[in-house]
């Protein structure tokens, strides 16, 4: 599971700080740049343009400073949360585990298509491709580093990623009907519960949400439908659940067919 670790590395010191300090050292020099301005530029310039730079003058350090401070209040939250990050340790689900997952997924799965034991061999290959090929995808698009196979709190996710004071907790299923079974649900949202938990404990401040991604092989009539169910089915959960559907064969045409 993840967890803090003891370091005698030195903690960086207050971001927010040090941004302030550079922020009004840079307004001090934007006005004495306009004072030494006004000072060249007087015995040219007409006294409603002498008052308008005075104006400026007075006005510009306030007002550069509140709204310049009011931005970087808004994201001190996110660096304080994730200054510290280099104490987290995560631990690898391990192979039995994975294996564990995997063939409860095909066993499902298998029920569902009424597959016999001779065909599971090519369903177990197909799912470990759909899954490999989803977690492709979201890399991609996020463009953030990303941890897979990462326990936490005694449960298993295919993949983790830390966005400043955001962690996300991705799970992946394979889903070849317009329905996912309730007891699977639970157990997914038990889990990111579990972890939720012990994260917000380890790294205080941060925000925890499950990135569910379900890969799908239905035409657009059962994907609407399924669509429709999962929704509802995540209603009621305190769980922060992010959705994303993808398409088993539009992932192939990606990533492995030329």
């Amino acid at each position: 599971m993840a967890k803090i670790i003891p370091t005698k590395a030195k903690q960086p010191g207050d971001p927010t700080r040090n941004q302030l300090t550079l922020i009004v050292a840079v307004v001090i020099l934007v006005v004495v740049a306009i004072a030494v301005a006004l000072a060249f530029a007087a015995p040219t310039l007409t006294n409603t343009q002498k008052w308008v730079f005075i104006g400026i003058l007075v006005v510009f350090p306030f007002f550069s400073i509140a709204l310049l401070t009011w931005l970087i209040l808004r994201h001190s939250r996110k660096l304080i949360v994730s200054s510290n990050d280099s104490a987290l340790e995560w631990e690898t689900t391990s192979p039995e585990k994975q294996k564990r997952k995997l063939n409860t997924e095909v066993k499902e799965l298998s029920m569902t298509l009424g597959l016999s034991t001779e065909q599971l061999t090519d369903l177990r290959s197909a799912y470990i491709v759909a899954e490999d090929l989803a977690l492709r995808k979201v890399q991609n698009e996020t463009n953030v580093p990303m941890m897979r196979k990462i326990d936490i709190a005694n449960s298993d996710f295919d993949a983790i990623w830390i966005d400043h004071d955001l962690i996300t907790l991705v799970d992946v299923t394979f889903v070849v009907v317009p329905t996912i079974d309730q007891k699977k649900i639970n157990r997914v949202l038990r889990k990111a519960s579990a972890a939720k938990s012990s994260l917000e404990k380890l790294r205080k401040g941060s925000r925890v949400r499950l990135l569910l991604v379900i890969v799908t092989q239905l035409d657009e009539v059962g994907e609407a439908e399924l669509r429709s169910n999962v929704k509802t089915t995540f209603r009621a959960t305190t769980v922060d659940v992010d959705i994303r559907f993808l398409d088993f064969l539009a992932l192939q045409n990606t990533y492995a067919e030329d």
